[in-house]
């Protein structure tokens, strides 16, 4: 009798293939968060290996100005990142923002019911499955923090990013909500 033995591994994803990924995936929670006037917007900016970055206090601030230099917007990081105590608090930041939080379009309405509460359970769901697809394709994240940034989009009226390093990864990930 021949045995056969399944690979039990987990497939790696591509990590350079996080961004589209992530866009494709908040396509629903963005509609879900959008209302009569204004766009939510979550995107992941570039990966850039963490591998040759300096250590100390101002490392993750480097890590944040690699991610903004990989790509077009030529933001200059200013300020120090302001990490999280927890490295997986950007997943608390990311849920609390789309279900309670300013992305969450009842509370920039005067009229509380503007969303019912199984709206506000999908938004929690689906921004758990954006964190597991980060996760996914970059590995679990060990650091993370609040970085400042780019206000992207025309008429951009809150914005928040959250840099997200792994053991070979990091990443910037921005909420936003446009006019």
């Amino acid at each position: 009798m021949r045995r056969t033995v399944q690979n039990t591994r987990t497939p790696t994803l591509n990590p350079l293939d996080a961004p589209a990924a992530v866009s494709a995936a908040a396509e629903l929670l963005e509609e879900l968060l959008d209302d009569c006037n204004h766009v939510a917007s979550i995107d992941l900016f570039h990966v850039v290996p963490v591998a040759g970055m300096a250590s100390g206090h101002e490392w993750m601030k480097g890590l944040a100005q690699a991610v903004y230099d990989a790509g077009p917007s030529g933001y200059q990081v200013a300020t120090a990142v302001d990490p999280f105590e927890s490295p997986q608090a950007w997943r608390d930041v990311l849920r609390r923002e789309v279900t309670d939080g300013f992305m969450q379009p009842a509370n920039r309405w005067p009229d509380a019911n503007l969303r019912a509460p199984v709206d506000i359970r999908q938004a929690g769901e689906l921004a758990d499955g954006i964190a597991d697809l980060v996760e996914a394709h970059l590995g679990p994240v060990r650091s993370s923090g609040d970085v400042a940034g780019p206000r992207t989009g025309m008429g951009c009226i809150w914005s928040r990013n959250l840099l997200l390093v792994t053991g070979d990864w990091a990443t910037i990930l921005h909420l936003g909500i446009n006019d």
